[in-house]
Parts: structure tokens; sequence; C-alpha cells
């Protein structure tokens, strides 16, 4: 995209902004006061040592969906508790897991592992412990057959996501997952769609790695696959990254702290609320949030 482009493009998301803050766009209160706040919850331990601390954190922070990495050496009543406790305060709690891996037709037993240990605990658990759904991250580029089988990884990320959603599908809960801002450049494995497109046409939800430190570039980079949400009809959430980052400068709020995260998605979520699959916005992970706080 050329610069004018890009300048262009900034100005419009500043002009939309302002135009929400200051009352001159419709947009439907209700759909506004919807908005979800979500966070990854990747060290398992924390359910089993220090509970009551990640739950008094999402009640202050106004966290209501906890992406909470599955253990299976954890034993099952520690989610059983967790999970209780969660619903008590209106939070949802997915299942979380991934592996860039899970792409591969070779490495598909491990996501089968996972999703069988799933149904397991969701067949055995009471109906206040049991997950609301499952949301995986699988991220394939990361793979260095990426580069040289691309077609092909792409074919069998598309075949994981189908088992993903058959297994939700049998337990009645949602089927959701994690994926990069620039999805929509690529296409599915027969080229008929893009690939974001296509994966909105499974899940019940996704959310953007939309990792920019300013509202307006987390907002250029989310726009296309908010837009896109908006066809599939499904939601989608926009996330953001809180921990340190090798990527460069721009990517994670770990560089300006806690206070000027929480303004910047402030103007996130009111912006973003103009798109009708906008549903909140979604912080990685709990370790970084919280060490933002403390510092």
């Amino acid at each position: 995209m050329s610069n004018n482009a890009n300048y262009s493009k900034t100005i419009w998301i500043t002009m939309l902004t302002l135009l929400i803050l200051l009352g001159g766009l419709p947009m439907s209160s209700a759909h506004a006061q919807s908005a979800q706040k979500a966070i990854w919850l990747w060290n398992t331990q924390l359910i089993a040592t220090s509970s009551a601390d990640v739950l008094q954190f999402a009640a202050s922070e106004g966290i209501n969906l906890i992406y909470l990495q599955i253990n299976r050496d954890l034993d099952a009543a520690v989610y059983h508790h967790f999970i209780a406790a969660a619903s008590a305060q209106g939070i949802a709690v997915q299942a979380l897991d991934g592996a860039p891996s899970w792409a591969l037709d070779s490495q598909r037993s491990q996501l089968q592992a996972s999703l069988d240990w799933i149904t397991s605990y969701q067949n055995t658990a009471g109906a206040d412990e049991r997950f609301s759904g499952i949301h995986i991250d699988i991220e394939p580029y990361l793979l260095r057959e990426w580069k040289t089988k691309q077609t092909k990884v792409i074919r069998g990320w598309q075949q994981s996501v189908l088992s993903v959603v058959q297994t939700a599908r049998q337990l009645g809960i949602s089927a959701s997952a994690d994926i990069p801002f620039w999805l929509h450049t690529l296409y599915t494995a027969d080229q008929q769609t893009t690939l974001s497109s296509w994966m909105m046409q499974q899940y019940d939800s996704i959310t953007i790695m939309a990792y920019r430190d300013r509202a307006d570039a987390i907002l250029d980079v989310a726009s296309a696959e908010l837009a896109e949400g908006v066809t599939a009809g499904i939601s989608v959430y926009v996330g953001v990254e809180t921990n340190a980052s090798a990527e460069g400068n721009g990517i994670t709020f770990y560089e300006e702290g806690a206070a000027y995260m929480k303004q910047q998605l402030q103007i996130v979520n009111d912006t973003a609320s103009a798109y009708a699959s906008f549903a909140g916005v979604a912080v990685h992970d709990y370790a970084g949030w919280t060490a933002l706080n403390n510092r």
C-alpha cells in the first residue's frame, strides 16, 4: 500500500473515532454496551494456586471471557473449581490449546488428543463447571513447511479447523480461534475464498491478533477482517499484546504501560463498535497484563 493510501486510511479512522466520541455517527447503544473483554491465560498452575487472584483481577478489569489453556496433567477437579467460581462471577471460560504443527496431517493426532480430553472433561463436569467453548491457536506460518509447501499446509489447517468445529458441535459449545490480521491476504487451498473468510464460515467467533500499540494502528490492521466478520455474521474480537516483543516498536503495550493501554482500548472499543461483527477486545495475556499493572 502506498504512503498516501496509508495516510488516507489513518485520517479516515481518526475521523471515525471523533464522530463516534462526539455522537455524530449512528450506532446502536445496545451494541456498544455489549462489547466483551477477553484474556488469554496460559499458565494453568495459577488456577490451582491463585484462582482467587485471577478472578479478582478479572473482576477489577471487567473481563468476562477467559481463554484458559488446558493441561491434561492437571486434575480435572482444579478446572471444576475454577470454572464454577468464574461462572458465579458471570465469566465464561473457553478451553484454549494449540500448536503450529497441528495444521500438519502428520500431527493431527495431537489435536485429536486435546479434543478427546475436552470431550471427556465436558461429559464428566457439572453444568457450571464446563467450558463454554473451544478456543484454538494454530499458527502454521511459523513452521518451516510454510515456506515450501504452503498450499498443503493450508489444506491441513482447514482440515484441523473442521475437526475442532465438529467436536464443538457434538458437545453443544462454541468454536473459536485466533487468526493473524493479514489472513485475508491468503486463500484457501482450492483458491475459492480468502482463508480468513473461510475460517469465519466455520467458527462461531474469531480473535484477530491485531498486535499494535496505538488505537489507529490496531483499527487499521483489524478493519479488513472486521468487515469480513460482518459479511459472515459472526463475532470478532480484536486482540492486543502486553508482553515484550522482538518484532520491533509498535507491536505491544509493554513499553507504554497499563494506563495508556486502557485509553487506547477505549478508543478501539468505541470505534470498532461501528462494525456489527465487533464483539470486544482481547488482551494477550494474563501474565503480561498483570505485570503492566504492577510496574
